[in-house]
């Protein structure tokens, strides 16, 4: 395991996935998630890893460049997830590290996963206080596309309350509704007299799994959400530069995935993932996924924490 650490927070990761495996902060570990490399590939693999080289779904598996079609790996029936059965979440990225933060770098070859475009990616953490950041940078030989975000489900009471007990504030005025299938239809819905408006900070009190459009302008970092537990007064507050802001409550969670300290339980943590809008490669309206050669693709991320 690496770690690095301020006199407030301390993180942990392993080189399998750019992996977030545990944040200590206030007397807690706020990260849920499989522990041991072996217990994260047995159980859920997504739990604090980089996400790539599209996360979320692609519907079909297919996307479409300048008029070409690729067909892509599918692991969701004929659908492709987080980037397809062999994704960055999966393999062991190179590592370098300082005082303050952990540079770790993969190379994807083109046809990785049916994408286009030999890609080479670099996932940056870095402490700061009781800030956590993580910067992205992408870049590729033939015209591509890419999403990437970190995958770390949290819990703000260190695993003492589940997922619906937290309170929540999204900067969001809109949000994705999603098909049966879970993808997105292509609308861009108002919260405003829905469960989905959490304008201001309130009970989680429910499942949820869809991505909110996050209010301001892409590319500009800001607040997009956050996370407190009423009970400890721990706080996490999620700044991003992206569109658009992932949750999900964990329901897959079942009681059969290792993790820590124990089989991971159903809504026990909320997956909180600051991207592009998923499947924005088969929606035109939505913000542009695409990233050609001599482009580089940047995304930055803060966790910043209180109590």
């Amino acid at each position: 395991m690496l770690a690095i650490g301020t006199d407030r927070i301390r993180a942990r990761f392993t080189t399998l996935g750019a992996r977030l495996v545990s944040l200590d902060f206030a007397g807690a570990d706020l990260v849920m998630g499989g522990g041991t490399d072996e217990d994260i590939l047995a159980g859920d693999w997504t739990t604090g890893a980089v996400a790539g080289r599209i996360a979320g779904r692609i519907t079909n598996a297919c996307i479409e460049i300048d008029g070409i079609e690729y067909p892509l790996v599918p692991n969701m029936g004929e659908h492709q997830l987080h980037g397809g059965p062999d994704n960055f979440a999966v393999r062991h990225w190179t590592a370098q590290q300082t005082d303050d933060s952990i540079a770790f770098s993969l190379a994807s070859p083109d046809g990785d996963q049916g994408y286009p475009g030999a890609v080479d990616v670099t996932a940056t953490y870095r402490v700061a206080g009781a800030t956590l950041s993580l910067d992205f940078e992408a870049r590729s030989t033939k015209p591509t596309v890419i999403n990437l975000t970190n995958h770390a489900y949290w819990n703000m009471s260190g695993g003492e309350r589940g997922a619906f007990d937290h309170e929540m504030q999204i900067a969001g005025s809109r949000y994705l509704p999603l098909n049966d299938l879970l993808l997105p239809s292509g609308e861009l819905r108002d919260v405003a007299g829905t469960r989905w408006d959490f304008r201001e900070l309130r009970k989680v009190g429910g499942v949820y799994d869809n991505c909110w459009v996050l209010d301001g302008p892409r590319g500009t970092l800001r607040h997009g959400l956050t996370l407190r537990d009423p009970v400890s007064g721990r706080r996490m507050e999620v700044w991003t530069t992206e569109a658009g802001m992932q949750m999900y409550t964990a329901e897959h969670w079942d009681g059969v995935f290792p993790g820590k300290t124990g089989p991971l339980k159903q809504y026990a943590a909320i997956a909180i993932e600051p991207q592009n809008f998923p499947d924005a490669p088969t929606h035109p309206n939505f913000p542009s996924a695409l990233l050609r050669p001599g482009q580089v693709y940047r995304h930055r991320m803060e966790w910043r924490f209180s109590a």
